[in-house]
This record gives structure tokens, sequence and C-alpha cells, in this order.
């Protein structure tokens, strides 16, 4: 039995303003990530334009998990092949 160490970039967090990447960051455990989203949203949600979103990534695919301001970029990340969460 081997032990796979988790994958460093499993969890992806982005934030933009007025439609252009701001900064991202990689997680390998959700609740770091998910921790990391609400700072995110405190610290750079006043900026003109302002998203935060975070996806999983599975193999070739990404999926959204959370978005900032909700709804914000749902269309974008689904022309880039991002599904939304149910």
């Amino acid at each position: 039995m081997t032990d796979t160490a988790p994958d460093p970039q499993r969890f992806h967090l982005t934030v933009s303003a007025t439609g252009r990447p701001v900064m991202q960051g990689w997680w390998s455990r959700e609740a770091t990530a998910r921790d990391k989203f609400r700072d995110w949203i405190g610290a750079y949600g006043r900026m003109p334009g302002a998203h935060v979103a975070l996806t999983e990534r599975a193999g070739a695919d990404e999926r959204l998990l959370e978005n900032w301001p909700e709804g914000a970029a749902v269309a974008a990340k689904s022309a880039q092949g991002i599904t939304a969460t149910p």
C-alpha cells in the first residue's frame, strides 16, 4: 500500500478586478483554500470590479466551488470549460 501525496494545486483561488487577474494561489487542502477564499474577499473585495473564485482541479477538469460576488463570473468560467457545482 502506498500513500499518494496530495496534489498541491488541487484547489485554485483567483482574484480579478475589472476582468484582469490580480493574484492567484493553489492549495492541496479544501479547508485551507476556503479559508483563503473568505480572507481574500475581505482583503480585495473593495477593489473596483472585484471577483474571487475558488475552483477544484481533477485531472484536466476544473469545477467552480465558490464565486464572489455570487454569480459574477459563471458565464466566464463556463466559457473556459469550468463547471459550476449544483
